[in-house]
């Protein structure tokens, strides 16, 4: 009698063992079935999980040098903006300039064309200190402090990273990084006054480079009661120079975006390809599990019906 009791219990906790894998299968397919995730915990695959695992690692990188070419992308169009429009005003100035160099032109004429210059003057330096979001562009490493300012009247200043120290770059794959951005100082030049605490006997000296200082020093000429023509023209020569510098920098900016462009789609292709092999590994058949939902509902259910009858308790199961 004893012996038939250990039977009963034996077979009692074995159909309800069973009934409880069952049950797990049932619960692991609906959970699938609801996430439409086949690994829903790493139990349920070690080696697909550890894939999944390290695909996501990559996806998530991907996405972040996705993010910085954007952003990038995004800043070398305001910068070229920026010069187009200095390229514009460039123009403006050398047709100025062949005015103010024809013979007829008077103190009058030239008045006006002085004015006009002048405020090309103020608009190339407001270029200068174009913004992308809370950054000045075109100040170098040092995004926060305005790059172009005027300490004195007559004078443009950069307070910048000096050209050859001013690249800010970004990663955009795997230990590959770009420039960002351009020196201000290289594109639009200074006009300052070089030796303003070298000695307090010496009068001042004005010194600088570029466009800024072709502009400032037309406008000073243009200033004087008998504006010196030849001087003039000499500075019609230095804003030719000055447009090839600008067109340059143009011509990098564009060099700089077909770099990104192409990066970005080699970046895009393998987010396509690892997205696949995640889905591979992780994603369901829907139609396949759900047809194994529905055959784990009738086995269970069989069996919880089988076991009713198996299981039956007696007065001698508790002698």
């Amino acid at each position: 009698m004893q012996f038939t009791r250990i039977t009963n219990r034996y077979t009692s906790e074995n159909i309800v063992n069973n009934l409880l894998i069952n049950r797990s299968k049932l619960v692991n397919l609906q959970e699938q079935i609801s996430s439409g995730k086949r690994i829903t915990k790493p139990s349920d695959d070690v080696l697909a999980g550890i894939s999944v695992v390290s695909t996501n690692n990559s996806l998530g990188k991907i996405e972040n040098y996705l993010k910085n070419i954007d952003n990038a992308q995004s800043e070398l169009e305001t910068a070229e903006t920026a010069l187009l429009t200095t390229i514009d005003s460039v123009h403006t100035t050398k047709e100025l300039t062949l005015q103010a160099l024809n013979a007829s032109s008077g103190p009058e004429e030239m008045t006006i064309i002085n004015a006009q210059i002048k405020q090309i003057i103020e608009q190339v330096k407001d270029l200068g200190n174009t913004k992308y979001g809370s950054k000045f562009i075109f100040g170098g490493l040092q995004t926060e402090p305005t790059p172009f300012t005027a300490p004195v009247a007559g004078e443009i200043q950069y307070n910048g990273s000096p050209d050859g120290s001013h690249e800010r770059r970004v990663e955009i794959s795997d230990g590959v990084t770009i420039p960002v951005n351009l020196s201000g100082e290289a594109v639009f030049g200074e006009y300052y006054t070089a030796d303003w605490d070298s000695d307090v006997m010496t009068p001042d000296t004005l010194d600088g480079q570029g466009l800024l200082k072709t502009l400032i020093s037309l406008s000073n000429e243009l200033a004087m009661p008998a504006p010196d023509k030849d001087f003039i023209r000499q500075q019609l020569d230095s804003l030719d120079t000055d447009m090839q510098t600008v067109l340059n920098a143009q011509s990098e900016l564009g060099s700089l975006s077909s770099r990104l462009e192409m990066t970005k789609s080699n970046l895009q292709d393998d987010q396509l390809n690892l997205t696949k092999i995640k889905s591979g590994a992780e994603d369901i058949d829907m139609a396949k599990t759900i047809s194994e939902l529905q055959f784990q509902q009738t086995a269970l259910q069989a069996s919880l019906q089988v076991s009713s009858q198996v299981i039956q308790p007696s007065l001698l199961d508790y002698m």
